[in-house]
């Protein structure tokens, strides 16, 4: 089954943001591409951002890689990854943060352990990078506020998602769209997280 990744992506600072930013954009597109599981795409949604633009054009313009500019939205407008969603060509929506990393064989777990006969979505745990020389700490997820997010899930393409606005907005989307429909967790496929709000960046 074919896997699409959405990537929202703004390269302006904001609050919270990471360092680093195009740097760790074209990090975690790197990461997409060395993927084992080929039958993917993956779609980056600008918010307004024009460095991105730039980055995709001299960088990915002959990759399977494809690209959308949008208006500049709200912080943490639901539209980015909406956009995304809309464009997709897949059977399976998954999710990248700009400032995250994928390991080699994330796509091929989530595909191998994703029984779309049974299940709508699935969750998994992630790895949270913890210092400079990348050691992690598997991160146990559960389906609770604060417990599970965009780096965690993968769902169907055709149940009908749709992302609301504001920081929290993660869990929104679970607790109102998938958690009615049969899902199941899945071995850790490897997402690692390299950024978070309390402070971890790398």
């Amino acid at each position: 089954m074919k896997i699409s990744v959405i990537m929202p992506v703004c390269l302006s600072p904001y609050p919270g943001c990471a360092s680093n930013l195009d740097y760790k954009f074209q990090r975690a597109i790197g990461t997409y591409l060395e993927q084992d599981f080929k039958d993917s795409e993956l779609i980056i949604v600008a918010d307004g951002c024009e460095k991105s633009e730039k980055i995709y054009i001299d960088n990915y313009l002959n990759s399977n890689i494809r690209f959308k500019k949008i208006p500049k939205q709200v912080s943490f407008s639901g539209k980015v990854r909406q956009t995304g969603i809309e464009i997709a060509t897949g059977d399976i929506i998954c999710y990248l943060d700009a400032d995250d990393i994928f390991g080699k064989k994330h796509l091929q777990i989530i595909n191998d352990n994703f029984d779309t006969e049974k299940y709508d979505w699935v969750y998994y745990n992630d790895c949270v990078i913890m210092d400079a020389s990348f050691n992690y700490s598997t991160r146990n997820v559960s389906i609770a506020y604060a417990c599970i997010g965009t780096s965690t899930i993968a769902h169907k393409k055709n149940i009908n998602v749709i992302w609301g606005d504001g920081y929290g907005h993660d869990w929104k989307v679970i607790e109102r769209y998938l958690m009615c429909r049969p899902g199941i967790k899945i071995p850790t496929p490897q997402y690692y997280v390299c950024h978070t709000p309390t402070g971890l960046d790398f």
